[in-house]
């Protein structure tokens, strides 16, 4: 009989943090970050650290729309610690009749079972792709 794994499944995972994000459940999103976690822009420009940070940003980014959603396209395991994301948002800015939507990329750097960083990228999807398998080598190579 197959020995049944331990290790976290981090696709189902950030799965479910998108799930929880769409909720405004923010304490479920923030459960697997580490307290020291950053999220970065892929350019390095934008940089939020800490839990209590991420939080703040998250709740203040949700806040400004009427009918937020953010719904996960896809999730890929690169392996090595690194989980390329999609996702949809959308919603209606606070007293706007304009629904306004973005697609983007979260790459999730995990270290000791925890999200130490997040790189955020835009809407160039294929070249946020390429940079998250390009760490995920990295990595594999101690880089």
């Amino acid at each position: 009989m197959p020995e049944e794994s331990t290790t976290p499944d981090l696709v189902e995972i950030v799965t479910g943090l998108f799930e929880a994000g769409d909720r405004g459940d923010w304490d479920t999103v923030l459960r697997p970050y580490a307290p020291d976690a950053i999220l970065q822009t892929d350019d390095g420009i934008f940089v939020v650290a800490g839990a209590s940070g991420l939080r703040a940003l998250w709740e203040e980014w949700a806040g400004m729309f009427e009918d937020f959603t953010v719904k996960v396209e896809s999730v890929l395991d690169l392996g090595n610690g690194v989980v390329y994301a999609v996702y949809h948002q959308e919603g209606r800015p606070a007293g706007s009749t304009r629904v306004v939507t973005a697609t983007g990329t979260y790459t999730y750097e995990w270290v000791d079972g925890m999200i130490s960083r997040v790189i955020l990228g835009g809407a160039e999807i294929d070249e946020a792709r390429a940079a998250a398998e390009r760490l995920a080598e990295e990595r594999e190579h101690g880089g």
